[in-house]
């Protein structure tokens, strides 16, 4: 069988630089990385625009390291989005050959929401990138089944969902929502832990938990051998841990999350050839 592709996600050490990560997810024994890009100045993340510095540092780091860009995050659509909003975003994202661009939506109005995802498909492709949707609680597109319906609306026929395995448990969602999308519409998802596997409406507690309080995989409560079943195995993992420990020993934290998630995966096969 092919290994897995293991991807670092910036989220789990967004305080360093994009080449800064790259160094560290190859010390670790990741394949690839998540960059994540900034829409305007204010957004958390790293602008990249053409012609930088940072960007020509982090495409040198990439090539250092003989590992690959995943995906490129994050593009929100809000009531506000046009083209000018993520351009910069795509265009970095072809710039360093990333597969992949995570889109969430923030934006209620369904048709406008669509429209704008169907703008952004489009100039994505002509880049080489694939879209793939993240349903959150905490934004207009909450759950997994939610965001396939609105996928399969959408004219960009070939975007994907992606499963994120700490929204994926707190909206409730269940294995059997995965018939609703067929296996080329899960490229990769992204795989966390944390200390309770209850779904859960409180939108201010999720918000803070995605962003700064979730644990390695294979350390929490999470039913993480169900998902790795139920998911193609070609699907590549990104592991996305943002925490408070990624800032006292970077280093050693990436290599800790490389290993954990490894085992988790490791675990969940041989489970399966037990079976």
């Amino acid at each position: 069988m092919t290994p897995r592709v293991l991807s670092l996600s910036h989220l789990s050490a967004l305080h360093l630089s994009p080449p800064e990560l790259i160094d560290c997810a190859a010390s670790g024994g990741f394949d690839a990385v998540g960059i994540r890009v900034a829409q305007g100045e204010r957004d958390r993340g790293f602008l990249l625009p053409a012609g930088s510095a940072l960007l020509r540092d982090t495409a040198s780091a990439l090539a250092h390291n003989g590992i690959r860009v995943l995906d490129v995050e994050v593009v929100k659509l809000h009531p506000g989005s046009s083209e000018g909003d993520w351009s910069a975003i795509v265009e970095a994202g072809a710039e360093l050959g990333a597969k992949h661009l995570l889109v969430t939506v923030l934006d209620d109005d369904r048709s406008r929401a669509i429209d704008n995802f169907d703008l952004l498909s489009e100039l994505s492709g002509v880049y080489g990138l694939r879209c793939c949707l993240e349903p959150m609680i905490f934004s207009s597109v909450r759950d997994f089944t939610a965001a396939a319906a609105f996928v399969a609306e959408a004219r960009g026929s070939d975007s994907g969902v992606l499963v994120d395995a700490l929204h994926w448990i707190r909206a409730g969602s269940e294995l059997a929502d995965l018939d609703a999308v067929d296996e080329n519409s899960l490229p990769y998802w992204q795989i966390c832990d944390a200390a309770s596997a209850e779904p859960s409406d409180d939108l201010n507690a999720a918000i803070t938990e995605a962003r700064t309080d979730r644990l390695p995989p294979g350390l929490g409560a999470f039913p993480l051998a169900d998902l790795v079943h139920a998911l193609p195995s070609t699907a590549a993992v990104s592991v996305e841990v943002p925490s408070a420990r990624s800032a006292a020993d970077t280093r050693a934290w990436i290599a800790e999350l490389g290993r954990a998630t490894r085992k988790v995966l490791d675990d969940a096969e041989s489970e399966k050839l037990e079976t």
